[in-house]
This record gives structure tokens, C-alpha cells and sequence, in this order.
């Protein structure tokens, strides 16, 4: 499901209730997105791939690391990401730029995620490696090249 139409994509509004009946998915991945929506919406998102998961159906999810951008930031380094042709002048304006640049909302670190999905319900919340994972299903995922991102799979 994307905002955007592509082949093969359902266009849907994430922020809204997810056209999917209750305990009928096994797997869910989400990259790079939960970042472009507010605490609430990431809440209610949360709680609704929840409810689409079976039981013991996992969550996998991507999101830029709030802790990885606040390290940088205090090392005084701003090269991280040239590779994807972000390069920030300063500090600062890295943190700024990396809070605010494409829509994002609210930036996670893994505590917050964690705490968050744990609330909502999810057991088993723990990091993963980029492309990693104990289920083959969701091996090997991650478009974006990697800039340690929040990783986590979270089972129903």
C-alpha cells in the first residue's frame, strides 16, 4: 500500500483504517515511513497492523535512528549520508534538515519504538540486522541504503 499508485500497489492513505480484515496478514513491512506522520497517526498505524496481523504474525519496520543523527551531531560530523546526495554545512543544520527535510514528522529512536509497540501490544520487539532476518520472508527488504536505521520486528 502506498499514497502513490505503481504497479501492483494499493493506493491507500496509511493514516486511515487499513481495508484489511482483522488477523488475516502474516507479515507486515513498513519503510521509511512512520517518520512522515505524527506520534498519534504512528499510534493508530501501529495499532492497526496489529490488529491486521495473525496472531504470532510479525511487524517489520525501517525508520531513520533519532539517536544515530543526535551522535553525529555531537561528533561534529555531517558525511553520513553524501552517498544518497544529503550534505548538510554544519551540525545544526544536519539536525535540522534531518528533522524537518522530506516530510518528516516525528523521528523515532529504538526506546521510543519499542516502548511504543510494546504498548500497543506487540511482544517479542527486538532490533534486527539491515536486510536480516530469522523469517526468510522478510529477509533482504531494505531499499534505502543503509545509515543505521531502527530496525525492529515485532510479533503479534
Amino acid at each position: 500500500m502506498d499514497l502513490l499508485r505503481d504497479a501492483g500497489v494499493i493506493r491507500w492513505d496509511l493514516t486511515d483504517p487499513l481495508p484489511v480484515s482483522s488477523n488475516a496478514i502474516a507479515f507486515v513491512y513498513c519503510e521509511h515511513f512512520i517518520e512522515h506522520i505524527s506520534l498519534q497517526e504512528g499510534r493508530r498505524l501501529l495499532s492497526e497492523c496489529h490488529r491486521v496481523l495473525k496472531p504470532g504474525g510479525v511487524l517489520r519496520l525501517s525508520t531513520p535512528n533519532l539517536r544515530m543523527l543526535v551522535d553525529e551531531y555531537l561528533l561534529g560530523r555531517v558525511s553520513e549520508w553524501r552517498d544518497v546526495g544529503w550534505s548538510p554545512e554544519t551540525p545544526c543544520q544536519m539536525v535540522n534538515e534531518g528533522l524537518r527535510l522530506w516530510g518528516h514528522r516525528f523521528v523515532y529512536d529504538e526506546v521510543e519504538l519499542k516502548d511504543t509497540l510494546e504498548v500497543i501490544g506487540f511482544r517479542h520487539v527486538n532490533p534486527v540486522d539491515w536486510r536480516g532476518s530469522s523469517y526468510e520472508e522478510l529477509k533482504g527488504l531494505e531499499s534505502r541504503p543503509y545509515h543505521r536505521e531502527v530496525i525492529v520486528e515485532a510479533v503479534k
